[in-house]
């Protein structure tokens, strides 16, 4: 009978590890078409997609304190030491924004899978060890700007920047605690290529030449994140046998130093006409292919304390920097600026070990948050703020699964017609397993 149990439980295992490889396989490929257009996206790397998951966003991105035993925390590699199960998560976002342009605007929106992770906790009596693998998107960038001109000789014509392409990444991580102290790091693989285009069109002459300028830059490099965090009791009843009066109180930091990544620049222009009979006729004019290059990223920190038990209460503040003023590229587009975010976030749990049905609403996990900051985005002279709220959901499914439902509604740019300002709604869904086979039963 054991054997047939243990035979079950390894096929189970063994079914699931093979939809993971096989999602991660697709998973660049799904991701290429859920990327949102912003105007912003053509400075630096393009818009930077947050490191944190499901759970963490409805916090107001909460991350480098946020010690879960159900969920991932990737942005802090240290708190995959408090997890005690091996968990599989996968999230998917549908955005939106409306993009205000002077006296114009108009809307964009997109859906599609964000994240996938697996973190392993090979010894959960002990619960002191485990160690995490996944993919996730770093950047993307996709814009396009029109500008139409009259010229007495020329005559009318069109002026076109457009950018498009993606850089993601695939991460391992471990994490060790002693007494209370954890250190976890994450060691990554950053790939992808991002396309820029620049043309000059004439668009009331049909056999007309078009020149245009196009750079691509793939990158391939790794990168890296460590942490920190340090958890202690402070309040606990010895006339309360319930566990959940317990309060900690859990300090947190990560970062990762200013890295050199490696990249190859092709760069060059070419004319072409469009022939109604032969199609688009394209020639080179002249141009650099696959010449090696230096991507010098900004180092982060991130640091910040929570209070509370995650089977009741729990609230934290968190803050982050980047210094994108250090940050070079062989594009030239550069000029940004220090980023920084405060955030604020909390989340109660009215009865977590509920048993009752009739009251299911009680073992759902509340969230709310709040963020302000500033972007690495400089426009007109004027560093762009960012600035937003979060609400959300986790809701169980007996003791094997559960849903982080969460919303963030914000807004970036200044407030002067001058400034193109985005206000912009994300809703994240975090489908999260948490693996109970280790788990030594006294029954099979």
């Amino acid at each position: 009978m054991k054997k047939a149990v243990f035979s079950f439980k390894f096929q189970v295992s063994s079914l699931l590890m093979r939809c993971v490889f096989i999602l991660a396989f697709s998973y660049s490929h799904i991701l290429t078409f859920s990327q949102a257009s912003s105007p912003y996206s053509r400075f630096g790397l393009g818009y930077i997609h947050s490191p944190v998951f499901s759970a963490n966003k409805a916090l107001g991105e909460v991350a480098a304190p946020y010690a879960s035993g159900i969920n991932i925390n990737y942005a802090n590699p240290a708190s995959y030491a408090s997890l005690t199960r091996t968990t599989i998560e996968i999230g998917m976002n549908v955005e939106g924004a409306k993009i205000r342009a002077g006296d114009s605007t108009y809307t964009a929106n997109q859906a599609g899978i964000n994240h996938f992770a697996l973190a392993f906790v090979p010894t959960p009596k002990r619960n002191n060890f485990a160690f995490s693998l996944g993919l996730l998107p770093y950047s993307h960038i996709n814009y396009t700007f029109i500008q139409n001109f009259n010229d007495t000789a020329l005559g009318p014509f069109r002026q076109l920047y457009s950018g498009k392409g993606s850089l993601y990444q695939v991460y391992i991580g471990g994490a060790y605690k002693v007494k209370g102290f954890s250190i976890g790091a994450n060691l990554g693989y950053l790939f992808g290529k991002l396309d820029y285009q620049k043309a000059i069109t004439f668009p009331d002459s049909l056999y007309a030449s078009t020149t245009r300028n196009i750079t691509s830059m793939n990158v391939k490099s790794f990168i890296y994140t460590v942490g920190v965090q340090y958890q202690k009791l402070i309040f606990h009843s010895s006339n309360e046998p319930d566990a959940r009066t317990d309060i900690f109180m859990t300090f947190g930091a990560y970062g990762s130093g200013g890295m050199k990544m490696n990249a190859k620049v092709s760069n060059y222009w070419d004319r072409y006409t469009i022939d109604p009979l032969l199609g688009v006729l394209a020639d080179t004019i002249d141009g650099d292919f696959n010449k090696k290059a230096t991507v010098n990223l900004p180092f982060n920190i991130g640091t910040g304390v929570m209070f509370g038990n995650e089977r009741y209460w729990l609230l934290g503040a968190d803050f982050k920097f980047m210094n994108w003023d250090k940050y070079s590229t062989p594009l030239n587009n550069g000029g940004l600026s220090n980023s920084w975010r405060i955030s604020f976030g909390g989340q109660i749990t009215p009865k977590y070990d509920e048993v009752d049905k009739k009251k299911y609403l009680s073992k759902v996990q509340y969230r709310a948050g709040v963020y302000y900051g500033k972007s690495e985005i400089n426009f007109n002279g004027n560093q762009l703020s960012e600035v937003g709220g979060t609400i959300g959901l986790g809701i169980p499914f007996k003791t094997v699964a559960h849903l982080n439902l969460t919303g963030d509604f914000g807004s970036r740019g200044g407030s002067d017609k001058a400034t193109i300002r985005e206000t912009y709604y994300r809703v994240t869904f975090g489908f999260v397993l948490n693996d109970i086979w280790f788990i030594k039963r006294k029954f099979d």
